[in-house]
This record gives structure tokens, C-alpha cells and sequence, in this order.
């Protein structure tokens, strides 16, 4: 009985110093922490890994409202990564965060839990306040630079497929075993094309319009 009173105790007590650790900062950011802060006071350690998947959901709600570009967050993370004083930190969260949802029995302790709040706290924390201090034409300068690493970056894509695409051609054209490969598909397309071909299409037609002979004598026997 003591024991337990003793646990009880003790995951009361680090609860309230992870809820209480950033009041003033809640205010600030003017986000809702109320799941966060139900699942936490549960003071389980259910409660603790419900805790940081809700603040995950903070995080990531915080980044949409604030018109973070990316396809999600881990590309938007990359994108505002200049402005995070501690994004060691907010990487260790994002860590602890995945491996609650890849893993279902991995456990976290409350210190780790109150790490990895921090961690995202302090991410929007930064990220707020790098907001509220950049220009129009520097917020417009960062999205340009950052579309235009996108385009770079599928432009690379095409051209690496492209370039696979000619040496395909290539192999095929010069090479004797190209030749030969050639040939054979040619061939094996030419048979089923032409010879399987018809007769296939020819059995599909078949089968087609027994399903709708079926259907319509289905149909006028309903109307007797």
C-alpha cells in the first residue's frame, strides 16, 4: 500500500513540473494544451506517451496555422531549421514521438516526456518569435529560396530519370544483347498482339454480351 501510494505520489508530483513548466509560454503562444494536459494528468506512462502524441499534434496544427511550407512536417522542420535554437532537442522529440507510434510497447519515462515537451516548446517558441521579427520581404525571400530548391530538386529527379531512359535506349541499340532482347520482346508482343490478341478480345465480346442478354431477360421477366 505504501508502495503504491509512493508511485502515485511521484507521478503526480512530476506531472504537475512538466504542466507547469511553460504557463507564461501557453500565453504566448495562445495554443490549446488542454489534451496534452488531460492525458498527462493521468500520470501513467499511457498518459505520458498520449501526452507527447498530442503535443505532436500542437506542433503540427502550429506549423499549418503559421503557413509553414512542406508536405508535412518534417519537411516544413527543414524549412524554418535556421530559426530553432534547440533543434537537437526538437529532433530528439520527434524521435521519442515516432518510436510511440512505430513501436507499441515502448515506454517512456516522465523525465523523457518532459524533454520532449520542452523540445516542441521551445521549437514554436523560436519560431514565433522569428515570425514576429522577420519583414514581408524576408518571409518572401525564404519561400522563394525554398521553392526554388523544390524545382532543383525535381529538376535533378527528371534528369536522372531521363539520363536512365537514354542509356536504356542505348543498351538496347548497341549492344548485341540489347539487339537480341529487342528481338524477342518484339517478337513475344508481335504474337500476343496479333495471333492471342483477337481471340481474347473476341472472347471478352462474347462474354460481355451474354452478361447483358442475361441482364435484360432478368429485367423483362421483373416486368411480368
Amino acid at each position: 500500500m505504501h508502495f503504491e501510494f509512493y508511485h502515485i505520489t511521484l507521478f503526480i508530483t512530476t506531472i504537475l513540473h512538466i504542466i507547469d513548466y511553460m504557463p507564461e509560454n501557453n500565453q504566448k503562444l495562445n495554443l490549446n494544451w488542454s489534451a496534452a494536459e488531460k492525458a498527462l494528468a493521468e500520470g501513467t506512462f499511457s498518459g505520458y506517451k498520449i501526452g507527447v502524441l498530442e503535443t505532436e499534434k500542437v506542433f503540427a496544427n502550429f506549423l499549418e496555422e503559421k503557413k509553414i511550407p512542406g508536405r508535412d512536417t518534417d519537411a516544413k522542420i527543414k524549412y524554418v531549421a535556421n530559426f530553432l535554437s534547440r533543434s537537437e532537442q526538437l529532433k530528439y522529440a520527434r524521435e521519442i514521438y515516432k518510436k510511440i507510434i512505430e513501436q507499441p510497447h515502448f515506454e517512456i519515462s516522465h523525465e523523457e516526456t518532459k524533454q520532449v515537451i520542452q523540445g516542441y516548446w521551445q521549437a514554436m517558441l523560436d519560431l514565433q518569435e522569428a515570425l514576429v521579427t522577420l519583414t514581408a520581404w524576408q518571409k518572401l525571400n525564404l519561400r522563394f529560396k525554398y521553392f526554388f530548391a523544390q524545382i532543383i530538386k525535381k529538376i535533378k529527379k527528371i534528369t536522372a530519370l531521363l539520363a536512365g531512359l537514354i542509356l536504356l535506349i542505348l543498351f538496347f541499340y548497341e549492344t548485341a544483347i540489347g539487339k537480341n532482347t529487342t528481338l524477342a520482346l518484339g517478337k513475344s508482343v508481335h504474337f500476343l498482339v496479333f495471333k492471342i490478341g483477337p481471340w481474347i478480345l473476341g472472347a471478352a465480346l462474347v462474354i460481355f454480351l451474354l452478361w447483358l442478354g442475361l441482364k435484360l431477360l432478368k429485367k423483362k421477366g421483373r416486368q411480368f
